[in-house]
């Protein structure tokens, strides 16, 4: 009998070899199948996108009440922080050490917060609308007045010297605009009624919502404020029992860069906008002493003006337009040196006032600010135009910081103009050797484990 033909043993695969060929390929499968079912999923949510923006848009515009009292209570933290520490000092003379004191003390700061933004803003409404109705009141009775006169003047073409070439141009362009503009207002504006009186009810429609949202944003503001320390640490447990260590350490120490950030930015522009308002009425007011200048409502004109100026960028020139306007409309005249003031006022803030009262600018170029006042009043609406450039701010410092290390790490840090010298926490935040790394690479080989741990064992059976 012939003897069997024996294979070498080379050719023979083994049972481990072909185990670990099976599971390749069923990982390879899988990774496949995932890699199909995300691409659908992300087809799926494009050609859903207006619904799920729909969605996410109703779900802001119901809690925006809670996001006002959280906002509220964050402005108002340092007024119960004052009530709270004179209250103590006023049990610790009385030897009050109740052991809920702690608790009672708080609820009191709370309630005075409350009280007290009440009374600033029921004295600021007091301020403004007494001016306001008198400058509209004002403002109706003069006009019939100055248009006929500068109609008149636009007629007789005489508002510039007619007897230039350059003024008769100048008053050729600007009857030729008043006349498109009677055209449009008598043609064009009362076809459009319908669209008037919607845009007039949408304004009083936002109006009513901005006040329903300012009282019960007030009203959760005082509970946010009495639950300040139990609500930060159920967040500080929930960041530690999702996240890893040191991503949750982490994020505390970006909390604390972002605190330190909205600090000097919020509050310290509402007192840098409240001396500026109060310089502005000063000036107006010492102004209106002397015999060449009648500024009108100096109250209101400086209200508005501090008022706009906590807004980054659009506020001052918002507030400039819109005073501009009322002066333009009681007197004339005082318009260009009413401009001036408010260039030198703002000037003054931008290059002295600000830095020193805010501890230094914001750190964000215009065309970064600009795009965070966007953005911000797109989501959160008025309080976005606040706190949209500092929420960027930090944003933008944390993303600087986190490409000026990886850049560091490649060895390309000098072609950008980085230094060597590390970022605090670089040193502070180092992974240890020890621990598993939480990169992408590391998280996508874990699964990779799991998942064969997941597939069957058994490997395919031999040919014979």
């Amino acid at each position: 009998m012939e003897e069997e033909v024996k294979k070498p043993e080379s050719d023979i695969p083994e049972e481990e070899d072909l185990h670990s060929s099976w599971r390749e390929q069923a990982q390879k499968s899988l990774w496949m199948f995932l890699t199909v079912a995300a691409i659908i999923i992300f087809y799926y949510v494009i050609q859903q996108l207006g619904a799920i923006t729909g969605f996410i848009g109703k779900i802001l515009a119901g809690i925006s009440p809670v996001i006002w009292g959280l906002i509220l209570a964050y402005l108002l933290a340092p007024v119960a922080h004052l009530y709270e520490k004179l209250l103590t000092k006023l049990c610790d003379k009385q030897g009050w050490n109740s052991p809920k004191r702690q608790k009672h003390l708080r609820t009191l700061s709370a309630v005075g917060m409350l009280i007290t933004a009440v009374l600033f803003i029921t004295a600021l409404l007091l301020l403004i609308i007494p001016e306001l109705m008198s400058s509209i009141t004002g403002i109706v009775k003069a006009l019939p007045d100055q248009m006929e006169n500068l109609t008149t003047q636009l007629r007789n073409k005489t508002i510039f010297n007619n007897n230039s070439v350059v003024g008769e141009y100048l008053n050729s362009a600007l009857l030729s605009a008043v006349q498109s503009a009677e055209d449009w207002v008598f043609g064009d504006l009362i076809g459009q009624a319908n669209t008037l009186v919607q845009y007039f009810y949408t304004g009083v429609k936002g109006v009513l919502n901005v006040v329903y949202n300012l009282v019960i944003g007030l009203i959760l503001s005082t509970y946010i404020t009495i639950d300040r320390e139990r609500l930060m640490r159920q967040v500080k447990q929930v960041v530690y029992t999702i996240a890893p260590r040191r991503s949750a350490d982490s994020a505390q120490v970006v909390f604390i860069r972002a605190n330190r950030k909205l600090n000097a930015a919020i509050r310290g522009k509402i007192v840098d906008s409240f001396i500026i308002g109060c310089l502005h009425f000063m000036l107006l007011t010492f102004a209106n002493f002397l015999p060449w200048f009648n500024y009108p409502y100096p109250v209101l004109l400086a209200v508005i003006v501090g008022l706009t100026n906590v807004v980054p960028f659009f506020g001052p020139i918002c507030g400039g337009f819109i005073t501009g306007v009322l002066v333009l409309f009681e007197n004339p005249r005082m318009v260009i040196p009413y401009l001036v003031i408010v260039v030198a006022l703002q000037q003054f803030d931008s290059s002295f006032l600000d830095p020193h009262i805010v501890g230094g600018k914001i750190g964000l170029r215009p065309v970064w600010s600009i795009t965070a006042c966007l953005l911000g009043s797109a989501i959160l609406g008025v309080p976005g135009f606040v706190l949209g450039p500092p929420a960027v701010a930090v944003v933008y410092e944390i993303v600087s910081e986190w490409s000026a290390s990886r850049l560091r790490r490649k060895g390309l840090n000098h072609d950008f103009g980085i230094s060597d010298e590390p970022e605090p926490w670089e040193s502070t935040y180092q992974r240890p050797p020890s621990e598993k790394s939480q990169s992408l690479s590391g998280f996508m080989q874990n699964f990779r484990d799991k998942a064969s741990h997941i597939l069957p064992k058994k490997p395919p059976e031999g040919k014979d």
